[in-house]
């Protein structure tokens, strides 16, 4: 018994001195915001939508393959991005910025889940809860930072 107990003490101390996975911020909090964040969502904001003219009505989503696939593909930057800026380097801090990370991680979730069904409704309903988030960080945040800043994207 006393063994056991020693070698299972053994073995989690030495997995404990294990190193982590080599990892590195490389770009800057700006870049992954103007490189990867904006873009993609402006491709899911874009995707759906209806615009009322004089005498017309146009419905905008995706109707192809390649432009669900495109909205997919954008939804899967933005969940990752999520995780990028919780990383160290990048983080401002523990508590409230890791909150907004994980809100943008989520959002990007949904809206993929929402564009791998196909679902229109589902995609308009959770781009603004993709909006939502960015708008709460960036109150929090960028705003703070730049009081001069437009509040929009």
């Amino acid at each position: 018994m006393q063994k056991k107990k020693l070698f299972a003490t053994l073995a989690l101390s030495i997995a404990a001195c294990k190193p982590g996975p080599p990892i590195k911020a490389v770009s800057t909090l700006e870049e992954v915001m103007h490189h990867m964040v904006i873009p993609n969502a402006e491709v899911v904001w874009d995707s759906v939508g209806t615009i009322y003219t004089v005498g017309n009505v146009e419905e905008i989503q995706p109707r192809t393959d390649e432009q669900w696939l495109a909205v997919e593909q954008s939804a899967t930057v933005l969940t990752e991005a999520g995780n990028l800026l919780m990383m160290e380097g990048r983080a401002k801090n523990t508590g409230p910025w890791m909150e907004r990370a994980r809100a943008l991680r989520e959002a990007g979730a949904s809206v993929h889940q929402a564009a791998k069904a196909r679902d229109v409704t589902a995609l308009f309903e959770r781009g603004g809860h993709l909006f939502d988030a960015c708008q709460g960080c960036h109150f929090d945040y960028r705003f703070e930072k730049d009081p001069n800043t437009i509040r929009s994207h």
